[in-house]
């Protein structure tokens, strides 16, 4: 190794200055080279014979179908005085009110011959992308060998600016992998006017942003398949390689058990799970922002909320594919809801016991929704986001339960878990002090009882039915 470096440098002492260039130049050519043979290597196995997979699907989370009809307390019952003064007086959490995002991120353009520009409509925020024309190709049919070739033509335009572009669009409104998926299958789609390219765009600069992601097809169509932190259902999905690979589509489920082809091989570094995480930040899209009145009755005494939504983030959520319950419970909601329904429920729990303040939101809860089951109203499970409960004419079990402890966390602070029983979800609330009512203990804490479906019902009663049914535990501080 010591000899060659010297060869080399009496080598290049002898070359005069326009040799000198040259060398560098076929030298940079090499490095060039050998790095675009990463992609020249994968396309050539992409035109290798692909497998026939036979995707499966898992329908829900539950075991058996949610009641239609739930019980109501017909007689609703005051919370003892001697209960209220052996209860401490509650802490409500310090509600700030969220500045307005996006935030105030610089999309910088791109002025080059060979550039085109496309303006995209994204959840009524206008992006507007700037690509390199070598970025369109031709797909005449569908099998791997054409896919190969739309991977080493992508390859060889100039695809990492359009992904800093992705980036930044990312960062000024805080998507998470979901919705950036939504953004790059919009850009593909914009640039080929195709879903079969979007698709293979969309695969493309996911691999090359680090994601785990295939592509498979069948006769007519072409699919993005894509490894997930979490567990979907209602997405079909296949194991390669002892792992689970999801078919995405952009309205976010699909059930077809179409036998599919795609490959065992995975890009090098290309390893990172698809995540629908949002615990860290919300979604920012918030454009078109609408109100609704929630009324209800607390010891005699009637109140309205005013809280207010954003409809474009409810565009949003209609495509997220139903996930793990942790997930909803611990994601971070919108700037709209936190800024009313917070804001005008905080005055209302200010001064009063932990018992009496978590019952007045399982009131709220409990009276302000009307019930329906996802079946009845979708055809389809379909879990609420908070946002989501406010905007629906009707909520089901598990939705109650999510809204009732983001108002649990984010007013009082206090503990709260999901309880799932085969078809149905509840929660349970650690006090500061000994309360009464039915309870389990978890992690070495006592946990009350707490149903926001269960009408008229306080704190510690858990619906006759269920009263000696085996539950699991949703932890909500899992992330």
């Amino acid at each position: 190794m010591i000899k060659a470096t010297l060869t080399s440098l009496i080598l290049i002492s002898s070359l005069n200055a326009s040799e000198y260039s040259d060398w560098l130049a076929s030298q940079n050519q090499s490095f060039y080279s050998y790095k675009k043979s990463l992609d020249d290597e994968f396309s050539d196995m992409l035109k290798k014979q692909w497998q026939e997979y036979n995707a499966m699907y898992k329908k829900t989370a539950y075991e058996k179908p949610k009641p239609k009809v739930l019980p109501v307390v017909k007689k609703v019952k005051k919370i003892p005085k001697k209960d209220l003064v052996k209860s401490i007086k509650v802490k409500p959490k310090k509600i700030v009110i969220k500045k307005a995002i996006p935030k105030n991120v610089v999309i910088k353009k791109i002025i080059k011959n060979g550039y085109l520009s496309k303006n995209i409509n994204f959840y009524n925020q206008n992006i507007k992308i700037t690509y390199d024309e070598k970025l369109k190709y031709d797909l005449y049919n569908i099998n791997n060998k054409t896919i190969s070739n739309g991977w080493l033509k992508l390859s060889k335009a100039d695809y990492k600016s359009l992904i800093k572009q992705i980036k930044q669009y990312s960062t000024k409104y805080t998507l998470n992998d979901w919705a950036k998926y939504q953004l790059i299958y919009n850009i593909g789609l914009a640039i080929y006017d195709n879903k079969n390219q979007a698709n293979i765009f969309t695969w493309f600069i996911f691999t090359k942003m680090g994601y785990d992601t295939k592509i498979a097809y069948s006769n007519q169509n072409i699919y993005l398949l894509a490894n997930t932190k979490q567990k979907l259902y209602q997405v079909s999905f296949f194991n390669v390689n002892n792992k689970r690979y999801y078919i995405l589509t952009p309205k976010g489920k699909i059930n077809s058990t179409e036998p599919l082809y795609t490959y065992d091989s995975s890009y090098k570094n290309a390893i990172k799970p698809l995540s629908f995480d949002m615990h860290k930040h919300e979604i920012g899209l918030y454009t078109n922002i609408q109100a609704r009145d929630l009324k209800f009755n607390y010891n005699n005494k009637k109140y309205q909320i005013n809280t207010k939504y954003s409809a474009d983030l409810l565009d949003f959520y209609k495509t997220f594919p139903q996930s793990q319950y942790d997930l909803y419970y611990s994601s971070k909601n919108s700037s709209a809801i936190h800024n009313t329904l917070l804001v005008q429920l905080k005055p209302l729990v200010k001064g009063k016991t932990e018992l009496e303040a978590v019952n007045l939101l399982l009131r709220f809860v409990q009276t302000s929704f009307a019930y329906k089951t996802d079946q009845e109203q979708f055809n389809y499970e379909k879990v609420f986001f908070p946002e989501e409960t406010v905007y629906y004419r009707y909520s089901d079990c598990e939705d109650r339960s999510i809204m009732f402890s983001y108002l649990v966390k984010n007013l009082l602070g206090l503990d709260v878990v999901g309880v799932k029983y085969n078809d149905h979800m509840s929660a349970a609330v650690h006090f500061s002090s000994n309360v009464k009512g039915d309870s389990f203990t978890y992690h070495n804490k006592k946990y009350i009882m707490t149903d926001p479906t269960y009408v008229n019902a306080n704190v510690g009663m858990t619906m006759p039915q269920y009263s000696r049914s085996k539950f699991t535990i949703i932890n909500q501080s899992l992330f």
